[in-house]
């Protein structure tokens, strides 16, 4: 069952935006987002007007990513609102909650059919409906299998687009007749691993996953740890909402962070304080920008002495044995 940590109703209003505008770092790392959330709108409705456009139209996406931009600016400078961005690196997740498939088409013919053992070469049938959305969708032969238990081969066709809405178009493949059946193919539980932020562990258990979830106008960003294979144990989620004026009302942390720990001085060049430490026994772990593990003690103390580390910026998790932990990022000069 999982655990899962809502924000607390603490709200913080009159964050006012003077318009919706998108900022360079959310296009540039996530226009991807994005169209996923578009598209999760899109596939819901059956009544959507680019439910069967199997392109998502800019205008389609391009409010999350005003609304994505509204949050990242963030006016009241909210640590936990740069944590999501900077630090945790929180993305849509393509498989998990939502499965999307943007890419494999997989259809089965019967292996005695003319022009099967030429398209296992040349991707070309010679049937000239099923050439044309191969052509048109940019469609390439990836893979084969023979079905001895059906006398059938089944092509798995991959697009070289980076996003296509392949519910619109399936109906396409499974109109023409010489097929047996057309499929949207979806089997890379890799994509589910989305997580590439900072090491960060839920009940003891490594974060794997993460993802953006909206339902009206508010955005929960969850991460997700323990046996993720199989589904996921453990969840915590930051919420904040996004008007369509794109006015921003956030947050607080979530129940298994420490409230408040703060430290300095920042940059730092030898000794780094603490302040508002949890009383009784603490954890320190240090990790580099790459999420390599520099240096640790376990300890009741209000300082930590820095000055071996080479210059740059590092992560510093402080940790109780109750599972409440704060990361915090500070840079060594």
């Amino acid at each position: 069952m999982k655990n899962i940590f809502l924000l607390s109703a603490v709200l913080i209003s009159g964050l006012s935006i003077a318009q919706c505008n998108v900022n360079t770092f959310i296009q540039d790392n996530y226009a991807f987002d994005a169209k996923l959330l578009a598209l999760r709108d899109i596939l819901g409705d059956p009544a959507d007007p680019d439910h069967f456009n199997p392109f998502i139209p800019e205008a389609r996406f391009t409010p999350y990513l005003e609304k994505l931009s509204a949050i990242y600016e963030n006016p009241n400078n909210e640590p936990e609102i740069t944590a999501l961005f900077d630090d945790f690196q929180i993305h849509v997740n393509q498989e998990y909650n939502f499965p999307i498939e943007l890419k494999t088409i997989a259809f089965s013919v019967d292996t005695n059919v003319s022009w099967v053992e030429d398209f296992k070469i040349t991707g070309v049938s010679g049937v000239a409906a099923l050439d044309q959305l191969i052509s048109t969708y940019q469609f390439n032969l990836d893979n084969f299998w023979e079905l001895g238990t059906c006398s059938c081969t089944v092509f798995f066709l991959k697009t070289d687009f980076e996003f296509l809405n392949l519910n619109a178009i399936i109906g396409d493949f499974n109109d023409i007749s010489i097929l047996n059946y057309a499929e949207i193919y979806m089997d890379n539980i890799d994509l589910r691993f989305n997580y590439t932020g900072i090491p960060y562990n839920i009940n003891n258990e490594p974060v794997m996953v993460s993802d953006i979830v909206i339902s009206d106008d508010i955005f929960t960003f969850s991460l997700y740890s323990g046996d993720c294979f199989a589904g996921c144990l453990y969840e915590i989620s930051w919420q904040v909402e996004v008007s369509e004026s794109c006015e921003v009302t956030f947050l607080s942390v979530p129940e298994n962070s420490i409230s408040e720990v703060s430290l300095y001085p920042n940059p730092v060049s030898e000794l780094l304080y603490f302040k508002n430490l949890p009383t009784g026994g603490h954890s320190i772990t240090v990790y580099s920008m790459q999420g390599q593990l520099v240096k640790f003690s376990d300890f009741y103390s209000e300082k930590l002495n820095v000055a071996a580390l080479t210059g740059g910026v590092y992560f510093i998790e402080v940790s109780t044995s109750e599972g409440f932990k704060e990361i915090i990022r500070f840079v060594k000069r």
